[in-house]
């Protein structure tokens, strides 16, 4: 069965310019996703090629292992590099052979190529006009991903990459956002529609001579869809990183991701696939500077912090994080 998981991600800044990354992952059943730490020593298997391969860059993100391989939802490196994979079932296209003259990597592998060889935007930038993505399956259980992915470095520079039928495509990501199908530069035409959105409450007026006016607050961001499908997510989400607030240090920006993320959430049984209740299984905040990994889940809500930083980076082996899902509730008396 393919993973159909709906997502959003985003980057924020706070006001000395550090810079955060926050994603939902939306999914009907959990994958045994936890937090991982990858050592700057660890092997793993290229999957195109079958050889060992290693990095001198330590990474955290949340993913599980099969068959011994990590396959990575999200990850951070420890030099602040984060990169995001997203559904895209039915734009995303991935090639049947290795192209010859390529750098191929699988769609699974795609994010740990990305964090564990580049530090930067215009590094990944440059490398993406060598590479090529290949429809190779992890085993005959786990069918290939239809992914796309967006990328942001701790200066915030962010990018999203897409693999259709017609290119390799790279935008550059104004809006600092992304969540499912269709295609980006789609996603940024239609930003368009809700131009007059704002804050502000309406002014009262006069329609012939009837007075129009509204009662209550809010009004400003009628039109604004609320449903949960991608399209809608992510004018929400957009909306929400133009207008949020100047985010003081690090914790106000933890706290205003997390608030994000609920704004653009999935509860469950909201939304069925295939008979099943879709849920926003865990939610995301990855500190750029500091190489923390925040989280919270459906299970949990109080926010978990892992500091790849407070483990030893230059193991070979894979750390394994508990995943925290039993509800965490302070009895104040």
């Amino acid at each position: 069965m393919r993973v159909k998981q709906m997502c959003t991600t985003f980057s924020i800044q706070t006001k000395d310019g550090n810079n955060f990354v926050g994603r939902n992952l939306d999914l009907a059943y959990n994958v045994n996703e936890c937090p991982l730490i990858l050592p700057r020593n660890y092997l793993m298997e290229d999957k195109v090629t079958g050889n060992m391969q290693t990095t001198d860059k330590a990474l955290i993100g949340i993913g599980t292992v099969i068959d011994d391989h990590p396959s990575l939802v999200d990850a951070m490196n420890e030099n602040g590099l984060v990169c995001a994979g997203l559904n895209f079932e039915g734009f995303a296209h991935f090639e049947e052979k290795p192209v010859p003259e390529k750098t191929n990597i699988t769609p699974y592998d795609f994010i740990y190529w990305v964090v564990s060889n580049y530090d930067t935007v215009d590094e990944v930038k440059t490398a993406l006009s060598n590479i090529d993505l290949v429809d190779v399956p992890l085993n005959d259980q786990t069918p290939v991903p239809t992914l796309h992915w967006m990328i942001t470095d701790k200066t915030g520079s962010s990018i999203v990459v897409e693999k259709t039928k017609e290119q390799l495509a790279v935008y550059d990501n104004p809006v600092g956002v992304m969540t499912n199908q269709p295609t980006f530069d789609w996603h940024l035409m239609n930003l368009n529609r809700y131009i007059s959105i704002n804050p502000n409450q309406p002014e009262p007026v006069k329609w012939s001579d009837q007075l129009l006016q509204i009662h209550g607050v809010g009004a400003g961001t009628l039109g604004l869809p609320g449903d949960s499908h991608s399209v809608a997510r992510f004018v929400r989400i957009a909306y929400a990183r133009a207008h949020m607030p100047v985010l003081e240090d690090d914790i106000s920006a933890v706290t205003q991701c997390m608030h994000m993320l609920d704004y653009v959430k999935m509860v469950k049984a909201g939304v069925l696939t295939e008979g099943m209740a879709e849920k926003t299984t865990y939610s995301a905040c990855m500190d750029q500077e500091n190489g923390i990994y925040y989280y919270k889940n459906y299970g949990n809500s109080r926010i978990n912090a892992v500091n790849m930083h407070k483990e030893d980076l230059d193991g070979d082996e894979i750390i394994k994080c508990p995943y925290l899902t039993t509800q965490d509730i302070n009895y104040q008396n």
